[in-house]
């Protein structure tokens, strides 16, 4: 199995759209939105060029219902589809996209005298190429939480990035194929975004030393919780539950009886979720990178920290091809490299793409701590975690290049994914944070705190998060998960290599579940990290089966082929 180059991503086949042709590799760099801490990773691309048009929105749409004008009273919930942008230069597939239509409150009234507030969800539908022969498979959210799926207005001039990955097993399969935005992220309105934090974690990467600065996260948080209120959100309308709600609104707007759901990190929360309340509407499960609701993953998350800077280096050990003739562990390198840089920090011209999308320059001391998070944010990636070790190699020798260019993919704005950090605060708030055990959260990051490395602080800023959005925990026992009533056929996939939902979570739950083996399969790819499914024919092979038949699902003995063709020099 030769490690791929495309970079993972949480939001599997969804690529931002942009009309600047880039490398795909950095077009995908980011999509795996950090899932375990509260420091957000690089979490904006395209956006802001118009999220001043949806701040324009927003306020007009928050005018005109003060206003208290009469209108036609618009049922809800309901769908509008229509042709893509894109159909004009593409034929392979039939593909419409549109908007669901929600109230953000489902309970409130909507009458002619109090229209309710409403949440527009973008979705897409992909037709398969030839007849139906089942189900449709449906794309529950992307990771983070808060990280879109990029559903949005334009799109590029290739959409076979919307499904790739998954094209065998689906549109090449008689499946349709339907992308769904959830609440709070991308292009859905209200969107709980803030572009502010995301300008403020360029500045604090671009200035040396990199320093984590909650103080000036937490008040950025603050104004931008405040100017949603104004306009009349409430956050609370935004978590797992009422998501899927939005889910089953739009199946039945569509006439399906059942279908598959393709969730992948903090989306198969969405999808186990959504199998718990609509059991009967659900045909199987597809888990990739799974973050079971029972895990402490803030209790957890230190330790899997502190993986990412070992790992890199084990691996090279038992790789003939890269580990030191002198016998001597390869982690000592990094430890020189960073005592080295601390002493002597270089200075390296970063490529970027400016708010203008104009390609430049900029010039940057690096510090040990940017070193650390440009590792961090990139071991989504099973290509950037071999190649890390020739990349302290080539630095040690003075040929910075391979880290000039790791570091650009987390300051370029180009590689910034569709993050709404409201909404990871909404959704976390809701589900995971009140239920967290902090004690043991913040022992084990003073355990696995480095010189260069230091959860504590993003825990910190994550309990504050929720009194700032003022997001009231579930009451529903989210966290409580009855596994034998999970029954349904389901397939988990899990890289071996990811620090972020790492294996033991997935074969936790596989271990749990009442059909495990004969229609529950867990399947664990070598030298993989986060998102499996993405451009591996292999991955493909399995869920193509699993679809067809669960209790036939094949093995990934595929993914041991090659092996021998795994690149560790970094390029």
């Amino acid at each position: 199995m030769c490690a791929t180059d495309a970079v993972v991503h949480a939001g599997i086949l969804i690529i931002s759209s942009s009309k600047h042709v880039i490398e795909q590799k950095k077009r995908l760099i980011a999509l795996g939105i950090i899932l375990l801490v509260g420091f957000h990773a690089p979490s904006y691309a395209q956006k802001e060029k118009v999220m001043s048009v949806f701040h324009s929105l927003e306020e007009t749409a928050s005018v005109k219902a003060s206003a208290g004008k009469k209108s036609i009273l618009p049922v809800l919930p309901r769908v509008e589809i229509g042709p893509c942008a894109f159909m004009q230069k593409f034929d392979k597939y039939h593909a419409d996209c549109g908007t669901l239509f929600v109230k953000e409150d489902p309970t409130e009234s909507h009458t002619a005298k109090n229209h309710a507030r409403v949440v527009s969800i973008p979705i897409m539908i992909f037709q398969p190429a030839g007849e139906v022969t089942g189900d449709p498979v449906v794309i529950t959210g992307g990771g983070g939480p808060g990280s879109s799926i990029y559903i949005m207005d334009e799109f590029d001039d290739d959409p076979s990035l919307y499904y790739s990955g998954i094209e065998l097993s689906t549109l090449q399969n008689g499946l349709p194929l339907i992308l769904m935005e959830m609440r709070g992220s991308g292009l859905s309105m209200a969107n709980l975004d803030c572009p502010a934090i995301t300008q403020l974690e360029i500045e604090l990467l671009s200035t040396y030393p990199y320093k984590f600065d909650s103080k000036k996260f937490a008040e950025t948080s603050v104004s931008c919780a405040n100017r949603k209120r104004a306009l009349g959100v409430d956050a609370n309308f935004y978590n797992t539950d009422y998501a899927i709600n939005d889910i089953d609104a739009l199946r039945q707007l569509l006439g399906f009886q059942k279908w598959h759901l393709l969730g992948i990190s903090h989306g198969t929360r969405i999808s186990l979720r959504y199998a718990q309340q609509y059991p009967v509407h659900t045909a199987s499960l597809i888990l990739d990178s799974i973050y079971p609701f029972e895990v402490d993953s803030y209790a957890d998350m230190p330790e899997h920290s502190a993986r990412i800077f070992t790992q890199p280096f084990a691996l090279c050990d038992a790789d003939p091809r890269c580990r030191l003739e002198n016998g001597q562990a390869s982690v000592t390198l990094f430890a020189s490299f960073m005592s080295e840089i601390k002493l002597n920090p270089p200075t390296l011209n970063v490529e970027y793409d400016d708010k203008n999308w104009t390609v430049g320059q900029k010039t940057l001391k690096v510090s040990p701590e940017l070193v650390a998070y440009a590792l961090f944010n990139n071991s989504y990636d099973s290509d950037a975690i071999l190649a890390f070790p020739q990349i302290v190699k080539d630095a040690l020798n003075k040929d910075y290049a391979k880290l000039s260019r790791l570091i650009s993919e987390v300051i370029d704005l180009q590689n910034y994914t569709w993050f709404s950090e409201g909404a990871y605060s909404s959704y976390a708030c809701y589900e995971e944070i009140p239920f967290s055990n902090i004690e043991l959260a913040i022992e084990n990051a003073n355990k696995y705190k480095s010189p260069y490395w230091d959860d504590l602080p993003a825990i910190n800023l994550d309990l504050q998060l929720c009194k700032i959005w003022g997001i009231k925990p579930a009451i529903n026992n989210i966290k409580n998960v009855d596994h034998n009533q999970l029954t349904l056929p389901v397939l988990i996939l899990a890289g071996d290599l990811d620090p972020f939902t790492p294996t033991i979570w997935a074969v936790d739950f596989h271990a749990k579940l009442p059909m495990k083996n004969k229609t529950q399969h867990l399947r664990v790819w070598p030298l993989k990290a986060h998102n499996i499914v993405y451009d591996d024919k292999c991955v493909e092979a399995v869920i193509t089966s699993f679809l067809n038949d669960p209790e036939q699902t094949i093995d990934n003995d595929c993914a041991l082929q090659n092996v021998s063709e795994i690149n560790t020099d970094g390029s």
